[in-house]
C-alpha cells in the first residue's frame, strides 16, 4: 500500500511538472523600437521563453490603439485569412518557426499608417502572456529648397523640405560649420503622415560666405542645401555699375533713334535730301508751260505765217518736240504794219 502510494505522488509531481513546463512561459520582444523604410519589408521580433512549441498555440497580432483590427490570427495550427483586417491583408505572415517558440510577425511593402506600437499575444490551453513593441516607418524627404528676401540690413533666409517620416532634424549652418540658432522652424504633417518641415532666419550676408540647411533623420538619409546670399546695393557694386551702364546705353541709343526717325520724317537726311529734290527737279520740268514768243513783222517779212522746225527722223522729231516745245504768237501790231 505504501509502494501504491509513493507512486501515485510520483506521478503527481511528475504531471505537475509537465503542465507548469508546458503552460508557463514568457514572451520575449525587443526594448527598443523597430525601424524600417517606407516601401520594404520588416521583422517585429517575439518569442516564446522557453523556447516552447508553439504550433497548437493562438498567436495573435494586433495594435494597441486599433485593438479591433487583428493583424495576424494563428488558430488551429494556421493562419485564419479571413480574420485579418483588410488594411493588412496579403502583407503578412508567421517566419514559420513555430516548432521553436518564434512567432515573430513579418509586415511587407510598408506604408505611413503601419508605423505605432504593436502587440504580440500568445495563448496556450493554460497560458497566456503578451508582449508590444513600437514601429517607426522612415522616409527621406526632398532636398531643401532655400530662398532669401530683404529685411532691412538684413535677409530673410527660408529653407523648405518634405516628404520626411518620422518628423526630422533641420540644422543651419554658416561656411565655418557654426551652428546657428536664430532659427524658428515649423512641421507640418499632411494627409499620407509624411512631415512637411519649414524654416526661416535672419542673416547678414557679411557674416559668412554661405549659409547651408540640412535635415536628416538621426543622421540618417541626410539632405542639405546651400545659398550664397547677396543683398542688393544701390550706391554701388559690380551688379549695380552693370544695370547702370546698361540703362544709359539704352537710354541713348533710343535718342539717336528718335531723332533720325524725326529727320528722316522731315526729309533733312542728306540722301532723302538729294533724292527728293532731284524729284522736284523732275516734276517742275515737266509741268513748265511753254514760252511764249512773239515775232517781229521784220523777221517774218517774206513768210507770213509761224512755223516750227521739224526734224526727218521721227524719233528724234518727238525727242526735240519734247525738248523745244514752244508756243508762237503772232503780233498784230507787227501783222497791221505790213
Amino acid at each position: 500500500m505504501t509502494r501504491n502510494n509513493e507512486a501515485a505522488m510520483l506521478l503527481i509531481i511528475i504531471a505537475s511538472v509537465l503542465t507548469c513546463s508546458a503552460a508557463d512561459f514568457s514572451i520575449v520582444t525587443p526594448n527598443a523600437s523597430v525601424s524600417a523604410w517606407l516601401g520594404s519589408s520588416v521583422i517585429l521580433p517575439c518569442s516564446l521563453s522557453p523556447p516552447l512549441n508553439a504550433r497548437d498555440f493562438e498567436v495573435q497580432w494586433y495594435k494597441k490603439k486599433d485593438s479591433q483590427k487583428t493583424v495576424l490570427l494563428h488558430q488551429e495550427q494556421k493562419v485564419q485569412e479571413n480574420d485579418v483586417d483588410d488594411q493588412y491583408r496579403d502583407r503578412v505572415s508567421l517566419i514559420g518557426e513555430l516548432d521553436n517558440g518564434n512567432v515573430s510577425l513579418k509586415l511587407d511593402n510598408l506604408k505611413t499608417a503601419d508605423r505605432g506600437e504593436y502587440t504580440c499575444f500568445v495563448k496556450s490551453l493554460r497560458w497566456y502572456e503578451r508582449g508590444s513593441m513600437n514601429l517607426v516607418v522612415k522616409a527621406i524627404g526632398s532636398t531643401p529648397v532655400l530662398s532669401y528676401q530683404e529685411a532691412g540690413e538684413q535677409l530673410n533666409v527660408s529653407c523648405t523640405s518634405d516628404g520626411w517620416s518620422p518628423k526630422p532634424l533641420l540644422t543651419w549652418r554658416d561656411s565655418t560649420g557654426r551652428e546657428l540658432t536664430n532659427t524658428y522652424t515649423k512641421y507640418i504633417t499632411d494627409s499620407e503622415g509624411l512631415v512637411d518641415v519649414r524654416s526661416w532666419m535672419l542673416f547678414s550676408p557679411s557674416d559668412s560666405e554661405w549659409i547651408s540647411c540640412t535635415v536628416d533623420l538621426n543622421l540618417q538619409g541626410m539632405k542639405e542645401s546651400r545659398v550664397v546670399p547677396m543683398k542688393s546695393d544701390l550706391s554701388g557694386g559690380f551688379w549695380f555699375e552693370v544695370f547702370i551702364s546698361t540703362l544709359v546705353l539704352s537710354v541713348i541709343v533710343i535718342i539717336i533713334y528718335t531723332i533720325l526717325l524725326i529727320l528722316h520724317r522731315k526729309g533733312l537726311l542728306p540722301h532723302c535730301s538729294s533724292r527728293k529734290n532731284a524729284k522736284a527737279a523732275a516734276d517742275s520740268h515737266e509741268s513748265l508751260p511753254g514760252e511764249t514768243i512773239p515775232l517781229k513783222a521784220t523777221e517774218n517779212l517774206h513768210q507770213g505765217v509761224c512755223s516750227t522746225y521739224e526734224p526727218s527722223d521721227s524719233t528724234e522729231q518727238q525727242s526735240w518736240k519734247d525738248r523745244y516745245k514752244a508756243s508762237l504768237t503772232l503780233d498784230p501790231s507787227s501783222v497791221r504794219r505790213l
